[in-house]
């Protein structure tokens, strides 16, 4: 379980508790007397697989209304403290309230019901909280990498080239433009937005270091090849 817990500057607080094992397969909820920007049809993602006309609620903001609700008056800009419990371990920090949000919206996403964003998985289960660019592009490849291993111990083809990542990321964008939409329709202040284009900023990252060939990351590993030393 992971409990992010915000401590503002007006001595208000605010906790969101996160089950990293939360299984994949989650029924779709009715989206009838809610919100029309929560419906699936609404501001719906080009590639988006599941069925129209449902009048079901779209997964993925459905897993982050809690924390759109929490932060609809919060502006982006401003601090708070941020405590981040991980099973054992406990991760504190003096922060923008747009990048605590942000690392929170990015867990939940991953364990949403979303069919793009639940293929982020394992790095829910492996969260790191408030994670740069640098290590998020790690985390990414390294998730990738591992999944293409366990694909090919299956006999399945694996994707060495990254273009099933690269094919990912293009589709996350678009779940993450769909969702800034939703996000504007309900929220006051920018917070939860803002928090939002900054993860989408980590998806370009990704996008742009598969074209460059890892040209980011490519330097934490000049030193270990030639000493063989981690």
């Amino acid at each position: 379980m992971i409990r992010y817990s915000f401590a503002f500057a007006d001595g208000s607080r605010a906790s969101f508790q996160v089950d990293e094992l939360t299984p994949a397969a989650q029924p779709l909820r009715c989206s009838e007397g809610l919100p029309a920007w929560m419906d699936l049809d609404a501001h719906r993602c080009q590639h988006c697989p599941l069925p129209c006309g449902k009048c079901t609620v779209c997964p993925a903001i459905e897993a982050v209304f809690p924390t759109i609700q929490s932060f609809d008056q919060r502006v982006s800009s401003d601090t708070c403290d941020l405590t981040v419990e991980q099973n054992d371990v406990t991760h504190q920090a003096h922060t923008s309230i747009q990048n605590a949000v942000r690392s929170l919206i990015g867990l939940q996403l991953a364990l949403s019901a979303c069919p793009t964003m639940s293929k982020l998985r394992p790095m829910a289960r492996f969260h790191v909280p408030l994670s740069d660019g640098d290590q998020t592009l790690f985390r990414v490849f390294g998730m990738h990498m591992l999944r293409q291993y366990l694909r090919q111990a299956k006999g399945e083809a694996p994707d060495w080239s990254l273009a099933d990542l690269q094919a990912l990321y293009a589709d996350i964008h678009d779940v993450n433009r769909q969702l800034a939409d939703r996000i504007r329709a309900a929220s006051h202040k920018d917070a939860a937005v803002n928090g939002l284009v900054i993860l989408d900023a980590f998806a370009h990252e990704v996008e742009y270091n598969i074209e460059t060939n890892l040209e980011q990351l490519a330097p934490y590993f000049a030193t270990s090849e030639v000493s063989g030393n981690g």
